[in-house]
Parts: structure tokens; sequence; C-alpha cells
């Protein structure tokens, strides 16, 4: 086994009860360490491909840092974006063994590799550990759908504003934090549906209007906090 950081992988989620609106640490420290005994820490270098997709789905992935993006190539030569994973992320769950989407590091990341058999057999013999899991799915279920009510947005301005609104979930919080964009605008593009002169005009227009500001290629700040949630939300 490789040398583990911190304690071992963690996981965030909001929770099904009542709580705090920020999603908060699922496992427990001895969680922590049952999970780091039947895993290994791995890391991947920007570009490297994890797994493809219809491979045979040996282990379970938790993301300890860097974003990773999960995808499909279609028969068309297109190649859409299923989702982005973030630090505290657990990825690769298949169909019948195998691996349902490709998925691939945009920047360098470390990640927990955890045999998917041994994994399934700790889940039988943990109810409380497996409702943790569960609530972790669940939040993922939750954020294929806000993906799905997205893409329903006939405008792109509207498209990129939920998205960056979605992407600042996991920015530093605080009034003027920073909206970080790990992924390409083409990547993004592709998540949103939309083609990437649309992107570019989209992040264009918000930025002329004082909505946004960009601070460097990758950040961006919110400038109007007023009208970049009414944009974002309105349906």
């Amino acid at each position: 086994m490789a040398e583990f950081l911190g304690t071992g992988p963690s996981l965030r989620a909001n929770p099904f009860g009542p709580g705090p609106a920020d999603a908060a640490n699922l496992l427990a420290p001895r969680h922590r360490s049952q999970i780091a005994s039947i895993a290994a820490s791995l890391q991947f270098p920007r570009g490297r491909l994890i797994y493809r997709e219809g491979s045979d789905a040996d282990c379970v992935f938790i993301l300890a840092n860097g974003v990773v993006k999960s995808f499909r190539d279609l028969p068309s030569g297109k190649r859409p974006v299923m989702t982005f994973l973030f630090a505290d992320d657990m990825f690769g769950l298949a169909q019948n063994g195998r691996y349902m989407n490709s998925t691939q590091a945009i920047t360098p990341v470390t990640l927990y590799s955890i045999d998917a058999a041994a994994l399934a057999d700790m889940l039988r013999r943990d109810a409380e550990l497996a409702v943790q899991i569960l609530c972790k799915v669940t939040h993922e279920l939750r954020s294929a759908l806000r993906h799905a009510v997205l893409l329903t947005r006939r405008d792109a301005l509207g498209r990129v504003t939920m998205f960056l609104s979605m992407l600042e979930q996991h920015s530093q919080p605080g009034p003027n934090s920073i909206i970080q964009l790990p992924m390409s605008r083409s990547d993004a593009a592709n998540y949103l549906g939309l083609s990437l002169e649309a992107v570019s005009r989209a992040m264009s227009l918000l930025e002329r209007s004082e909505v946004i500001a960009f601070e460097g290629r990758r950040n961006v700040r919110v400038v109007d906090r007023t009208r970049f949630d009414k944009i974002a939300t309105a349906l």
C-alpha cells in the first residue's frame, strides 16, 4: 500500500435530514481508517486516463485532491462530459461489473483506489458505514439531477451562470470568494451541451455586464451577487 494523506479517505455530502446547507464530512475517523486498510493511494498527472468505459470495475475511487472529469465517447465523435469530480468525491460505481463512463485527470490528482469486493464486504458488516456511503451516492444523484435541470435551460447565459454557481460550491466560502475554473472551456462546453463559442460569448457578456470579473484565466469573482443569483436561478 502507498502512503496515505492525513488520516485516510474522506467524503463530503449533504445529509438526508436537517442540517447545515453546506456539505459536511461523512466519515468518522474509524471509518476512514477502515477504508484506508483496503485502499492504495495513487497519483495521476494532468491528462492521464484513470479508467475507460467498459473496462472491468475492480476498484472504487475517492478523490483526495485535484479535479477529474467523467465522460463518454460517442460513435458520432462527440465526447459529452457527464460530471466533474472534486476532492472527497467518490466515483467508479459500475453496472454489471463494468465502468459506465471514462474518467480522466484534468489537474494533477491524488486518489484512493479501493478494492470493490472488499468494500462491498465491509459495507455488509458495518451498517453505519453503509448509510454514509448511501448518503454520498444520494448526494451525487442530486448533482446529476441538477445537471439535467441545467441542460433544460434554453439560454447559454443561464447555463453558464448556473454552472459557475455550481462550481462556487467547491470554492473557499466567503463574500468575495473566488470561483476556480480548473477545466478547459472546451470541457465546460461539453458538460453544458453548448458550443465553445457560445460558452465564450456568455462568459464575455457576464464580464462586460460587470456581473463577474476574471482574475487570471482560471479564476472568477462574482461582482454583482444579486444579478448573478438571479440569472443562475431563473428557469
